[in-house]
């Protein structure tokens, strides 16, 4: 990037050289004096979400700044996170408007004068995708940032006059695509909602006529079936319908539980303990992530040994059986397509073979539908995870119209869902180009071709030679302080001799740490 032609009066300069740079530290958990009542912000990666720091979620004392090794940062820096998982993914830059101490996984720039903070938190922004390539530590746990090549970026600078304008202009054209993506991310939240209404409305009768035909008797239909493939064992009834909140039942409907309306041979039961494997996988089986946005459809799964397989056979899916995670994220749940034929499950999602005379798709429908996510939401046990037990699902009331009718809400509700999909993508589609756009503006603008130039303004190389004079006068003041303590250490003559390797070290150390504060 420093090899790009920029603009008459806008220079190259590396970060290092923008300003003074702080490190910071985490005073000792062990004493209360340095935390209890604490006022001084202390700034960590988990309070970078935004492009201007509010506020801190910690706060530390004068006693950890006087007693620790945080240092306070001026007010009007730049912080930019250091060591982070989040780096795996983006570099958070922030403005701080208030003077703060920082986590020891932060640094901190506070700008020279003619360098706007503003400008340098953008300019990062801007090259971000650089900063990761370039910078990012390789090897490391937890990623990280290499100090040394973020010292060495360089980055462009402008008049400061123009700095000011183009940070007007950018703040402009960025506030109204933040008011956009706000727009698109409220349309975003709405989708869920629309689902779940489409859902409800129609396993309510609210997308369909009035029944032609009658329920068939499904608690004879599911005997039927056990006495035909095991008529030397007494058959279990199942469980009945917990009609403590029955669901709403439209006119030639009946309610039955879920156990009633499934097969009493392949039976609602949860998959495989621990399924993950090292090497050798061959059997794909379904975990709650996999039923993410309700469909299985296009989804790669993670594979489990044959001998696990085979001892939790009785899990096995076939083609139209309805999954439904029961750990976690109970309200995910999806039909079983051809291709997933002889899969398993992981013991966080329950297989559901329904008998015939019940659509799985419409089985389906009525789970994802406000009453039955209810049902789960209030048999959910746990305290870190919450999950939803057998006796608890099998129980669990299903209003169940005559199979046409079931077919007939499939129909309506797949149709209209296409509209609702087409409404998603859209949006999509729009916070992709959104991005795109961010991108693209922040280009232009470190590119020079946000405004125009004016020739009157003072050039970036004046204002970096005016920081380069400064800079050696600070360093050559701290060189003079070194030699005079070292004379008085030593009781020299007058007339001090040539520095010895030693001293050269003790001040060019005071130097560095006078610059950089790092």
């Amino acid at each position: 990037m420093s090899n790009t032609a920029l603009p008459p009066g806008w220079a190259w300069a590396a970060l290092a050289d923008l300003g003074t740079w702080y490190g910071g530290g985490t005073p000792s958990k062990a004493r209360p004096e340095f935390w209890h009542g604490g006022t001084i912000p202390w700034l960590s990666p988990k309070d970078m979400g935004t492009a201007v720091v509010s506020a801190t979620k910690d706060r530390i004392t004068e006693a950890a700044l006087s007693g620790s090794s945080v240092r306070l940062v001026p007010a009007g820096s730049v912080a930019i996170v250091m060591r982070s998982g989040i780096l795996e993914r983006t570099v958070p830059i922030a403005s701080v408007p208030f003077a703060t101490t920082l986590n020891q996984d932060m640094k901190a720039l506070f700008p020279h004068e003619g360098i706007s903070p503003q400008w340098v938190a953008w300019a990062l922004r801007s090259m971000e995708r650089r900063i990761m390539e370039k910078c990012r530590k390789d090897g490391t746990t937890v990623a990280s940032l290499s100090t040394d090549a973020l010292m060495d970026l360089k980055v462009p600078i402008a008049p400061i006059a123009e700095q000011c304008r183009i940070l007007e202009t950018l703040d402009d054209h960025l506030s109204r695509l933040d008011s956009a993506n706000a727009l698109l991310a409220h349309a975003k939240s709405l989708s869920p909602i629309q689902s779940r209404s489409l859902y409800t409305a129609a396993s309510e009768g609210r997308v369909s006529g009035t029944p032609r035909d009658l329920v068939p008797d499904f608690r004879g239909i599911r005997q039927g079936l056990w006495d035909s493939a095991n008529s030397n064992k007494k058959y279990k009834a199942p469980a009945a319908a917990d009609l403590s909140a029955a669901p709403h039942l439209p006119e030639g409907w009946a309610v039955y539980s879920l156990e009633e309306l499934t097969d009493p041979i392949r039976i609602i039961r949860y998959g495989i303990l621990m399924p993950k494997v090292k090497s050798a996988g061959v059997v794909p089986y379904v975990e709650v992530k996999d039923l993410g946005g309700c469909t299985l459809r296009g989804k790669e799964l993670h594979r489990t040994s044959k001998e696990l397989d085979e001892k939790f056979a009785g899990a096995r899916v076939v083609s139209g059986d309805v999954l439904l995670a029961v750990r976690g994220s109970y309200d995910r749940s999806a039909v079983a397509p051809d291709t997933l034929a002889g899969a398993n499950v992981s013991r966080d999602v329950a297989r559901i073979a329904p008998l015939p005379g019940i659509d799985s798709e419409y089985l389906h429908i009525y789970i994802q539908s406000h009453f039955a996510q209810q049902y789960l939401k209030n048999h959910a046990r746990g305290v870190a995870v919450k999950g939803v037990n057998i006796a608890a699902i099998r129980a669990m009331p299903v209003a169940v119209p005559p199979l046409s009718t079931q077919r007939e809400i499939v129909e309506v509700v797949q149709q209209r869902k296409v509209v609702v999909d087409v409404a998603i993508a859209a949006v999509a589609r729009s916070s992709h180009r959104s991005v795109a756009l961010r991108q693209a503006i922040l280009t232009r603008a470190f590119s020079g071709r946000l405004v125009e130039q004016d020739p009157g303004d003072e050039p970036a190389s004046v204002v970096l030679q005016r920081i380069s004079v400064e800079r050696k006068r600070v360093v050559s003041r701290g060189a003079v302080k070194a030699s005079a303590r070292s004379r008085r250490q030593t009781h020299t003559e007058p007339v001090a001799p040539k520095p010895s390797l030693n001293s050269s070290k003790s001040a060019l150390g005071e130097m560095v740490q006078q610059e950089f504060e790092l």
